[in-house]
Parts: C-alpha cells; structure tokens; sequence
C-alpha cells in the first residue's frame, strides 16, 4: 500500500478542461471515496492514475516516488472499471489468473493467490463457472478478485455498484469495506451515491467544477457543508439555493424557491443556500414560536416510520413550485389515519434555519 500524491493535474476533453489544477492526497491505506455528479471528471482521474491515458498537466506521486509517467504495468494498480469487462470465454478462476501470468508469476504462486483472493472475496465456489453463468453482483466480486489478485499499491473503483439491483447494494458495499480493510490497500472508491460514502469511507472528497471543493469525515462535510452544491451532492436533506440575500441594518433577508427568511442578525460572509434539519419543524402549533418563525401549509404526501418513537414526514408545500419539505415528529403527534393526506400547518423557527 502506497499514499498518494496528486498536484497541478489538468486534463481536457473536446478543448475543454475538465480536470483544472487538480491537488488531492491519498493516505496510505486509507478508503477514500470520490463523491461528485456524472460528467464532473472522476472517470478520468481514475483513468490517469491507472496510467490509461497521460495528464495534460501536473505529477502524480506513489510514496513521494514521481509515477507520472510509468506505464500501467509498472504503477501496478488495479483498476474496476464501471462496465463489468470479464472475458466471457474464460472460466472466473482464469479471469483471475489472466493479470497474474502477464506479470509472469511462478504456476505455484498464481494458484496460491487465487485461492487466496477467492476466500477474501466470497467466491470460491465460482472459480469453474462463466461469467454468462453468474449474477451481476457475482461478477463484480470477480471483476475485484480479478483486481486485488495482483497486489496492488493502489485499487481503483468506478462506480463499482452502479450495474447492482437496490436489494444488494449495501451487502456488496460492506463487502468492498472488509475486504480494503482485510488487505490494507490504498483505494480511491468513486461514485455520485452519497449513502455509499456514507457506508465505507474513511474520508470524502467531493468534487466539482474540475477539482475537490470539500475534503474530511462523512460526518465533518454533512454537517458543515461549504456551500450549497456540497450540501445538495451529499444528499442533506431540505436545502434550498439563495436566489437573492439582503443584509442591512442588523437583519438579513433570504430569498428561496420556498419563500422569503426573515432573520434577525446581519451576515458577514457569502451565503449560497439555507438548511432546515428536519427535526427542527414543529407540526400544529397554534401561536408562532418567536417573531421571527416561519410558517408553512403543505399536504402530507408520505409517512416513514423512522425509529419506535418517531416519523418522518414527506410534505408536499403549497403555493410553491412542486417543493417540498421532511420533517421529523413524534408518533404521538400525528394519526396515521387522519393526518394522511392531510393540509398541516407546519412552523419553524429563525433560531433553525442554518445559512450555508
């Protein structure tokens, strides 16, 4: 297992930069997962540190060792691309075998390998079949059999659950996790699933507009998103984009798609967005809780036990554009059978609403 170093990475596409300036550090051993929506670059950065194709700009470095130029044989990563590319004419314990007898391993030790990575990975009883013959989570696990066979100092993932039915998502994730955590290799995990992140990290970066905007913990980016984008790309519940601040006079007026937030205090820095945790909304309350709350009517659309004591709502709001709201309420609170489908007054206060 290696860290990783990445500076001044650039890369284009049609004259159009779509990696810029690019800096992230991997840690030795660590499972760091790449967050960002479809076409922002991560496909492409996995393809430059495999050595696939060549940076227009900027060095890589495996242990403060420059690899910028090595060919893919000689970084010795291994790469699981986003289309399962197993060899349909081959057996699964050939698909295994193939990497190994290209870097020319002794018969003895590429048996001993595969019977090792077979266990590691769950698929021992799978080794004489064909790919035709297995499920798609079942070749995934061969495509990163296939990949951690050779030892790598670096494992490259794209999307590696994309092509998996809902119902096996998590398993295959956690699987992934055992086995990085098993074998202590340094893995780049990219995705634009924020459970995902959630589930196997050590660390998220989240990337847009060419580089990482936002760096650290599952826990440190959610609850203290830079801006409104790292907000919506890890899936924070109720967000909403600022189309309009006015701060003047000790207050601050915010204009969003669901209305207008009057708050009393003045703002010294740029503000992208706001966020209502869920938990903060009170459902029937028949005074305002300050002068500054805020109300809303909305119809409940869904019901979702969350825990024995508690429900989440879905609401959908009136008099906006289809926006609509979660919150959280005790079982006390609400009739399932008559508050379904039901107009609820719902309020919050000024003291809840968290400016990002």
């Amino acid at each position: 297992m290696v860290s990783v170093k990445i500076e001044n990475l650039s890369m284009g596409y049609e004259k159009k930069l779509i990696i810029e300036n690019f800096d992230l550090e991997i840690y030795e051993g660590e499972l760091l997962v790449l967050l960002g929506e479809s076409g922002c670059g991560k496909t492409s950065l996995l393809k430059i540190l495999a050595g696939i194709i060549p940076p227009e700009e900027g060095k890589i470095f495996f242990d403060q060792e420059e690899i910028t130029d090595l060919t893919p044989q000689k970084r010795k990563v291994g790469y699981v691309p986003q289309a399962q590319v197993l060899f349909p004419h081959m057996k699964v314990k050939q698909n295994i075998s193939f990497g190994l007898e290209a870097h020319k391993l002794p018969k003895e030790e590429i048996e001993e390998r595969i019977k090792w990575i077979s266990e590691i990975t769950q698929i021992q009883e799978l080794l004489e079949r064909l790919p035709s013959e297995i499920s798609g989570g079942q070749k995934q696990r061969v495509a990163l059999a296939r990949a951690l066979a050779i030892k790598p100092n670096l494992l490259l993932l794209d999307e590696p659950l994309s092509s998996i039915d809902a119902s096996g998502r998590e398993s295959l994730a956690l699987t992934i996790r055992r086995i990085q955590k098993e074998t202590g290799i340094t893995t780049l995990y990219v995705t634009h699933n924020q459970e995902e992140s959630r589930l196997i990290s050590d660390r998220v970066a989240v990337m847009y507009d060419g580089n990482i905007q936002q760096i650290g913990s599952v826990i440190e980016v959610d609850n203290n998103p830079i801006n409104y984008l790292i907000a919506k790309i890890m899936g924070s519940s109720n967000i909403w984009s600022a189309d309009h601040i006015d701060s003047k006079e000790g207050k601050t007026t915010v204009f969003t798609s669901i209305g207008v937030f009057k708050l009393p205090y003045s703002i010294d820095k740029k503000i992208t967005g706001i966020r209502i945790p869920p938990s903060s909304f009170k459902i029937k309350q028949e005074e305002p809780i300050d002068e500054y709350s805020f109300e809303f009517k909305g119809r409940v659309k869904s019901i979702i036990e969350k825990d024995k004591n508690s429900f989440r709502l879905v609401v959908d709001l009136e008099d906006t554009n289809h926006e609509y709201i979660k919150v959280d309420c005790k079982k006390a609170i609400l009739n399932i059978e008559s508050d379904s489908n039901k107009v609820l007054r719902i309020c919050v206060s000024s003291s809840e609403v968290v400016l990002i």
